[in-house]
């Protein structure tokens, strides 16, 4: 029985979530807090530079049942050189093969994602970026409507414009999580970086103390492990 001097209608909605193994999550509905989601090469692609689906898939279910609990979520997804390598003879040298397999590997990490998380009813948007073109004010804007409108956006450096302008995803991730003001920075990783590009544990630790001087917090977890999101988030 609620008492006469609250309102119901503020009152948290709770409710559990059972994975397909039996294990539960208790959520709380009406939580509104943003979570900028990190999701590095290593843990999206296979050891044949594949995108793995069932990975994919996995991190699809979380997401989804995050924003049903009415948390907003923020994508940062690396993969798409390593990807093109499959279709372009690249190596560490020869930076326009490099941005020429960018393009080709971010036509298909869109796809896939789209395709996946659609089969789990959410609709993801596109945002490409460089640091150059970078307008803090328009893409704070645009990332809160998709937000406040329902839709994940899923975020990666513009390679193909310009190569690594951000120093990186994890980078960019930071920035990412500084202007929406988000609640934590989260780096879905196996730690071994790219061989095709940046990142790996120097670069976390330093996004690590770039995010502590402004009290963001940062944390990076094994992207590979079962429910890692929601066990971290919730």
């Amino acid at each position: 029985m609620v008492p006469r001097d609250i309102n119901p209608s503020s009152l948290p909605i709770y409710f559990l979530l059972i994975d397909g193994n039996g294990e539960g999550f208790l959520l709380v509905k009406n939580m509104k807090k943003i979570f900028v989601v990190k999701i590095g090469s290593s843990v999206l692609l296979t050891e044949r530079n594949k995108l793995d689906e069932y990975r994919v898939g996995h991190i699809a279910c979380q997401v989804a049942s995050l924003s049903e609990a009415g948390f907003d979520l923020v994508l940062v997804i690396s993969g798409a050189v390593g990807l093109g390598s499959n279709f372009i003879d690249i190596n560490n040298q020869d930076l326009i093969k490099k941005r020429v397999a960018a393009g080709i590997g971010q036509a298909i990490l869109i796809s896939y994602f789209n395709m996946i998380f659609k089969d789990k009813n959410l609709q993801v948007a596109q945002v490409l970026l460089t640091k150059k073109d970078f307008n803090s004010k328009d893409i704070t804007g645009i990332l809160k409507y998709y937000l406040h409108a329902g839709f994940i956006p899923l975020i990666n450096e513009n390679d193909v414009i310009d190569l690594n302008s951000f120093s990186g995803n994890d980078f960019l991730g930071a920035e990412i999580t500084s202007l929406l003001n988000a609640k934590k920075f989260i780096m879905l990783s196996t730690m071994k970086g790219s061989e095709y590009g940046v990142g790996g544990g120097v670069a976390k630790q330093e996004v690590i103390k770039l995010l502590k001087r402004k009290n963001i917090e940062t944390e990076i977890v094994d992207g590979k492990l079962k429910n890692i999101l929601l066990k971290t988030i919730l």
